[in-house]
């Protein structure tokens, strides 16, 4: 920041309309204080000469401290505009990075699906078996809506089965069809124009050998390619995060620097080069000055993507309007002179601009009684008239620093307190809409479908379905344990070989399975409550159910798979993440974050001591009555401490929690001491 104000001051300054209309304020009291001097110094030689070299001396220090005062509420109003920029382009990218480390998982393990195997080892495939696959590609986007197109090609490079009806292509000559044969690695990502998808400006395609078996060095049958729906994504994020407004745009720059996503093409193009920095800048673009932040990503659970970065511009011309949401007031006052986290070069302006105007008042104390001693009534009203100037300019001096203190800053913490609980439910919410799908999905695997429909399940039948679940579960790290079910809710295999006591217990009803054996539609599923169980170490968790349905009668219901979510580490984490930080990374202190439901009960809890999972949160019931999608933020007084509270509804990603008859509203508090 140093460098952009030191560089920029003038353009700065010119942008903020309160600090010019002070420094234009000022600058015509100095003029009066001039004049009213001259003519001090004119009418009355006895006495003037002395006190107005006083009175200069004290106009010397004003003018000092209006330099210091204007820097101050430069630097202030910058910091505050900065940081908020900051925050939007890492939540923008940081988002996304989180979104596409699902996908990584979920073409892992869609290339090893039995079907498609089965599928590509014929060297031929009549229409009946496309049509198989292909429906069963829909099904898949039908629970993963992240993705508008999926590919299957043998390793000649032939489409031998995709989903979009529109995409003509049948054989390849893309690159990274041999760059996926070639590669050691789990996946190989891509974004670029591809031939895969001739019909659209760009792709982000993920990429996977297809074998015949999960031995290393088994026979490659061909490629799978799953395509992101990825403009469709960065629309839902960038709504999320710039106002209606044109004045501000928020881009993703790829690793050479090139927009890649933008939330306005108009003022920012896809191709526009930016000589992007982790520090902030100004930048000319399209007639326009612009501050500049740019955030590479945090990465999540390792995965950094392909170097990416988020991007915000903030037009300079408006950069700086005035929050009128938030008024002056006494309650701001009293907590900001106790509080530690305001600016401490304010307070010295402001208490130092009041010692000077006290001076002054003692300068025309004294020379009021010298023109009383040497008859120089005529000098009075100069006295009566700097004393004045001196009250105004201190006047000017404290407005403007409690006008700061009040709107600018305490609107960065009510703005800051409100914007994280968001995110914060915004990540919750895209976290479970995957458990959602990843239930239904699984449900469909057709060895889980073949054994269960058998009269008697073998040990080996029991064996080939904990394999699967096993190498599912090494996959998707979020879950403790996966376990499929008979229609009467006896537990048949697991994922975790250290809970296989579980095979042949009858799972409780409220696990969810009872609700699950009810619903056989491929798109239904069922969710525990938040509540203790032992399938979780008698700890409270989220699990998640689908049915499994035979393969030729799919109405009947077979039995069903249930995902034991590990939740106290996994909603821990993503509350850890939305505290604010201090320069170390550790977590503001004193701050802390809360998840709960609409009763007020706690589901996590991150930097508190004493509060637990379970508990019911101390505060006023209203706060639990915010409609979904709502942010509140305000000032509280809790446990006898001030601070700044943001509060938000989940409403849901997708279709999640919207458009599946599934309801289960979270909350999420963020206190910030004040």
């Amino acid at each position: 920041m140093d460098t952009l104000f030191n560089t920029h001051s003038t353009k700065l300054l010119a942008a903020l309309p309160e600090v010019k209309s002070l420094e234009t304020q000022l600058a015509q009291l100095n003029k009066l204080w001039g004049k009213i001097t001259l003519i001090g110094k004119i009418n009355s030689h006895n006495v003037a000469s002395m006190i107005l070299d006083d009175m200069n001396r004290t106009q010397i220090k004003f003018g000092v401290l209006q330099r210091n005062l204007t820097d101050s509420l430069l630097r202030e109003n910058l910091q505050k505009l900065l940081l908020d920029n900051a925050s939007r382009a890492q939540v923008a990218i940081d988002l996304l990075i989180r979104n596409l480390f699902e996908r990584t998982a979920d073409v892992g393990f869609l290339a090893t699906d039995n079907d498609i195997r089965v599928f590509l080892n014929q060297a031929q495939s009549d229409q009946s078996q496309i049509e198989f696959i292909e429906n069963r590609l829909k099904e898949y986007v039908k629970k993963y809506s992240v993705y508008d197109e999926i590919i299957i090609l043998d390793t000649q490079a032939k489409i031998r089965a995709h989903l979009d009806p529109s995409n003509q292509i049948t054989v390849s000559t893309d690159p990274l069809i041999q760059e996926t044969l070639d590669s050691q690695q789990a996946y190989v990502e891509t974004f670029r124009y591809s031939e895969l998808q001739a019909n659209r400006r760009h792709s982000l395609i993920y990429s996977c050998k297809i074998t015949e078996t999960d031995q290393k060095n088994s026979r490659i049958l061909g490629v799978l390619c799953l395509c992101f729906r990825f403009d469709d994504e960065m629309q839902g994020i960038f709504a999320n995060l710039v106002s209606e407004c044109n004045n501000e745009v928020i881009s993703i720059l790829n690793s050479e620097g090139r927009v890649i996503a933008s939330s306005n093409e108009q003022i920012l193009p896809l191709g526009t080069y930016s000589d992007y920095y982790e520090t902030s800048s100004l930048t000319r673009f399209q007639r326009f000055d612009y501050i500049v932040n740019t955030r590479r990503t945090n990465g999540y659970q390792g995965f950094y993507g392909l170097g990416w970065h988020g991007q915000m511009l903030t037009r300079l011309d408006s950069a700086f309007k005035r929050d009128l949401s938030v008024k002056e007031g006494q309650e701001y006052k009293e907590i900001i002179d106790q509080s530690d986290s305001f600016p401490q070069d304010l307070k010295v302006i402001r208490k130092a601009s009041s010692d000077i105007n006290a001076d002054l008042s003692l300068l025309v104390l004294n020379g009021k009684i010298a023109s009383a001693r040497r008859n120089a009534a005529e000098f009075m009203p100069v006295l009566e008239a700097i004393k004045q100037i001196g009250t105004d300019i201190s006047s000017l001096f404290t407005t403007s620093v409690n006008s700061l203190q009040e709107v600018t800053v305490m609107s960065s913490h009510l703005n800051n307190a409100g914007f994280l609980a968001s995110l914060a439910v915004d990540i919750m919410d895209r976290n479970l809409y995957e458990r959602a799908n990843d239930c239904r999905w699984w449900a469909l695997t057709s060895l889980f479908r073949r054994n269960l429909a058998k009269s008697e399940i073998s040990d080996v039948d029991t064996r080939e379905i904990s394999e699967i679940l096993s190498y599912i579960n090494a996959l998707y790290t979020v879950y403790t344990n996966i376990y499929v079910y008979n229609t009467q809710g006896v537990i048949v295999a697991v994922s975790n070989p250290q809970q296989s006591g579980l095979i042949g217990v009858k799972v409780n009803k409220s696990s969810g399975f009872k609700i699950d054996m009810d619903n056989a539609n491929s798109q239904s599923y069922s969710v525990s409550s938040f509540s203790s169980t032992v399938l979780y170490n008698d700890r409270p968790t989220y699990i998640y159910n689908a049915a499994i349905t035979d393969l030729i009668d799919t109405d009947k219901v077979l039995g069903g798979i249930g995902l034991v979510f590990d939740s106290e580490p996994q909603f821990a984490a993503m509350l850890r993440e939305i505290l604010p930080k201090k320069p170390d990374g550790s977590p503001m202190t004193n701050s802390f974050a809360v998840f709960t439901d609409r009763k007020g009960m706690i589901l996590s809890v991150a930097n508190h001591l004493h509060y637990r999972v379970g508990d019911k949160l101390p505060i006023d019931d209203a706060y639990f009555k915010l409609k979904n999608g709502g942010t509140r933020s305000m000032l509280i007084k809790h446990s006898g401490e001030n601070y700044v509270l943001g509060i938000a509804a989940s409403k849901g990603y997708r279709e999640y929690k919207t458009k599946d008859n599934y309801h289960n509203d979270v909350m999420a508090f963020v206190f910030i001491p004040i």
